[in-house]
């Protein structure tokens, strides 16, 4: 069994998970390759376990270092986003840890738990790497807290248009309409006002309440960026991303002071990352050919149609102006 200091000196035990109670967080050991795996953190089982007193972390001295975020509304590039600015040695991308997902079962995390988390999952591995973290779109009501805990944290908050959202949703068929409905349910309990929506949901298509989780996101998005300040949350479509991936990575690297050179943007243009897909690591090329070959269709397109239409005058009604609007420069 591993004693407190053992874990606490070795940046693989990553926190993974906070006891029903609150008094307990367990650690999870993951090797670098797991880490750098195209699966979700959240998702590995790792190889040793071990729960540590959250009174005795408290109490504890961490060297933590510099860390960044990646906040993301879901389906929009995210992962691609951080695999690409993950270059060995330099910067190490944490994609979805599972800690993350439990500090948000909690119904009011105090700022000092958040602190200790975001502390625990930026110790640096090689002297000067830099962490950047890529939480799921299900924690981003801690966006404000996360950004309290350091005054100098920097984050870019990443979308994208609303068709490209629903048709993300589509390619993925029930599972990712499931996962639309749930991008309501979660932000609906702090994004925005949807007392006007709340008995007409049962009635609605999935893409309907997954638009007007896009719709929430947006505001909050919106919110969060006013509340902490421009200046440290950066927004950046995903649509840019796709159409300037060299002037993208390199902003969003300059924007979270991760000190990449020159040429490590041209090692990542010309490796494997964009010709692969994030989430698998097959071909990106044949994956996509076969998603859109499942998924398109007439009435599809014209289901999307008609949804962005609505969401788009719920907006000008609100005051909302959607897309939101870039800032990573």
């Amino acid at each position: 069994m591993a004693t407190l200091n053992q874990i606490l000196s070795n940046p693989e035990w990553l926190p993974h998970q906070i006891d029903q109670s609150g008094k307990e967080m367990l650690f999870v050991r993951f090797t670098r390759d797991e880490m750098n795996a195209h699966e979700f953190l959240a998702n590995q089982r790792g190889k040793e376990h071990q729960w540590v007193s959250i009174k005795d972390l408290h109490g504890a001295r961490l060297q933590a270092g510099p860390v960044g975020f990646i906040f993301h509304s879901g389906f929009c590039r995210s992962t691609l986003l951080l695999r690409a600015l993950s270059v060995e040695g330099k910067v190490l991308g944490l994609n979805e840890p599972e800690i993350l997902n439990s500090l948000s079962r909690l119904t009011d995390p105090s700022d000092q738990l958040i602190a200790l988390v975001i502390d625990l999952l930026s110790r640096p591995h090689p002297a000067g790497e830099a962490i950047v973290i890529k939480p799921s779109n299900f924690q981003n009501r801690l966006i404000p807290k996360i950004m309290a805990t350091r005054k100098v944290m920097q984050a870019i908050l990443l979308t994208n248009a609303l068709d490209e959202f629903l048709w993300a949703i589509v390619r993925k068929g029930l599972l990712g309409r499931q996962w639309g409905r749930q991008t309501y349910l979660v932000a609906a309990t702090y994004a925005g006002e949807v007392d006007a929506f709340e008995a007409l949901i049962p009635g609605m298509t999935d893409l309907q309440v997954a638009a007007l989780g896009w719709l929430l996101m947006q505001n909050w998005f919106g919110t969060s960026q006013r509340d902490v300040g421009a200046s440290r949350v950066a927004m950046l479509q995903s649509s840019h991303f796709d159409q300037n991936r060299a002037a993208t990575i390199t902003s969003s690297a300059a924007h979270l002071s991760l000190g990449l050179q020159e040429r490590d943007i041209s090692a990542i243009l010309d490796g494997p990352v964009f010709a692969t897909d994030a989430k698998t690591g097959i071909d990106y090329v044949t994956k996509e050919a076969r998603d859109v070959e499942r998924s398109r269709s007439a009435v599809t397109e014209d289901e999307i149609r008609e949804v962005s239409a609505w969401i788009g005058e719920l907006a000008r009604v609100s005051g909302l102006s959607v897309p939101l609007k870039q800032t990573l420069r």
